[in-house]
């Protein structure tokens, strides 16, 4: 495995127990289990479309 995470690029960081090892980012908290982390792109609504949208349903 890379020495980079590869959420992030930073450095990884080994533990080692009874022959086991694992590695973990410090900066993301990346454990080491694959896994896509993309998700479908989230909408985020502004503050001024969120007080449009309140004012709306509430008049």
């Amino acid at each position: 495995m890379s020495s980079e995470c590869p959420r992030c690029g930073a450095p990884l960081s080994t533990f080692a127990l009874a022959g086991a090892t694992a590695v973990a980012c410090d900066d993301c908290g990346y454990a080491g289990v694959e896994a896509d982390h993309s998700g479908e792109p989230r909408l985020v609504e502004s503050w001024e479309d969120a007080i449009a949208r309140f004012h709306t349903d509430h008049d």
